[in-house]
C-alpha cells in the first residue's frame, strides 16, 4: 500500500462529517466515483461489496479508488 493511500485512509479513520463534507465540496467526483467514496470511506465497504453490488470487477472499483485518492492529494496538497 502506498503512502499517499494510507495518509488518506488515516484521514478518514478520524475525521469529522463536517471535515469530510468541506472535502467533498471541494472536488468534483462523477456519479459512479461519489457512489464508491460513499460505499468504501462512509460505509466501510470492502472492494469486493461494493464491485458485486454496482455490477462491476474488482478492477474497476480499484481504479475509481485511485482517481478519488488522487483527486483528494491533489486538494489536500492545495490546502
Amino acid at each position: 500500500m502506498s503512502e499517499s493511500v494510507k495518509i488518506i485512509n488515516d484521514y478518514f479513520r478520524t475525521a469529522t462529517r463536517s471535515e469530510v463534507d468541506g472535502l467533498l465540496g471541494k472536488i468534483v467526483l462523477s456519479e459512479r466515483q461519489q457512489t464508491v467514496f460513499d460505499m468504501y470511506y462512509m460505509k466501510r465497504k470492502d472492494v469486493g461489496f461494493i464491485a458485486d453490488t454496482l455490477g462491476f470487477c474488482k478492477s474497476v472499483i480499484t481504479n475509481e479508488l485511485s482517481a478519488i485518492r488522487a483527486k483528494i492529494s491533489l486538494i489536500r496538497r492545495m490546502e
